[in-house]
C-alpha cells in the first residue's frame, strides 16, 4: 500500500500542516512555506528528507509490525505507510502542550493563532511558529486571549525553560522522560509524544484515550515492551486504526 500522506501530516504526530484545496500540503518551517504532494517532492531538499526520516526502512518496519498479530495486521492493511516526523524540539514541546485535553482541529486552531500572533510573517498569509524569543515578553492574559486557557502558564514556562529542550539528546530514555517533565504542563503522555515526534525515540509509546482503550481491549496485560523495536510506530499505526474504526 501507498505511503499515506495525509496520516502522516494531519493525523496528530505535527499541527504545521494544512491540505490545500488541490489534496496538497504546506506548512511554515525552517524559515520558508513548503508545499507537498508525495514524498518525492521532499526527497532533493535536506530539510525535508530529515523532516520526514526518508533515510528509515519504513517499509520493513511496517511488515515487522503487521507479522506481529492480527490486530497490527489489520491496523498496518488499513493505514497504508505512515512515518514518525522529526520536528523542531521547541515546536514539538508547544505542539504536545497544546494537545492535552484536545482534539487535532482545536489543536491545529490554536498553533495558527500563536503564529499569527507571535510569530512573523514568512509569506503574505503564512506565519511563522513563534520561538522562545518571539514569546519573551507574552502574558497569560494575551495567550489565553487567543483559546490556549489552562494551558497558558505551561507555554510561559516552556519560554523559561526552553534550555532543556537542548540537554535531550543522547540522554536514556527515562532519564529523557523526567527531563522533559521539568517544564511544567509535560507529563508522561505529552514527553513521550515530543521524544518520538522531535528527537527520533523510537521507544515512546504514549497512551492517550485511545490508546488506552486500544490496550485495555486488544492487549490486556501486555506493555509497551510487547511492541519492541518498534514501539512508536505500532503506536501510531493503531491510534490511526481505533480513531477510524471509532
Amino acid at each position: 500500500m501507498s505511503e499515506n500522506l495525509r496520516e502522516t501530516l494531519l493525523g496528530g504526530q505535527s499541527f504545521s500542516w494544512r491540505e490545500e484545496a488541490d489534496g496538497s500540503f504546506s506548512a511554515v518551517l525552517n524559515e520558508k512555506v513548503y508545499h507537498i504532494s508525495t514524498l518525492s517532492d521532499a526527497a532533493s531538499d535536506p530539510f525535508l528528507y530529515e523532516y520526514f526520516d526518508l533515510g528509515y526502512d519504513y517499509e520493513g518496519a511496517r511488515a515487522a509490525i503487521a507479522g506481529k498479530d492480527e490486530i497490527l495486521r489489520r491496523a498496518v492493511e488499513s493505514t497504508g505507510t505512515i512515518r514518525l516526523l522529526k520536528q523542531d524540539h521547541w515546536i514539538a514541546a508547544i505542539s504536545f502542550i497544546l494537545s492535552q485535553n484536545n482534539n487535532i482541529k482545536r489543536i491545529t486552531g490554536l498553533y495558527n493563532r500563536l503564529s499569527e500572533h507571535f510569530g512573523h510573517e514568512v509569506e503574505p498569509g503564512r506565519f511563522s511558529f513563534p520561538t522562545p524569543y518571539e514569546l519573551r515578553n507574552a502574558t497569560e492574559e494575551e495567550l489565553r486571549a487567543i483559546g490556549t486557557g489552562f494551558r497558558a502558564p505551561f507555554i510561559l514556562d516552556a519560554v523559561d525553560k526552553s534550555s532543556v529542550l537542548d540537554e535531550i539528546d543522547g540522554l536514556p530514555f527515562d532519564e529523557a522522560m523526567d527531563r522533559l517533565q521539568t517544564i511544567k504542563g509535560i507529563g508522561p503522555k505529552v514527553a513521550s509524544c515530543i521524544l518520538i515526534f522531535s528527537y527520533q525515540r523510537r521507544e515512546g509509546f504514549p497512551l492517550d484515550v485511545w490508546m488506552k482503550k486500544v490496550m485495555k481491549e486488544y492487549y490486556p496485560g501486555k506493555t509497551p515492551e510487547y511492541f519492541h523495536p518498534y514501539e512508536a510506530l505500532s503506536q501510531q499505526y493503531l491510534f490511526s486504526w481505533i480513531r477510524s474504526i471509532g
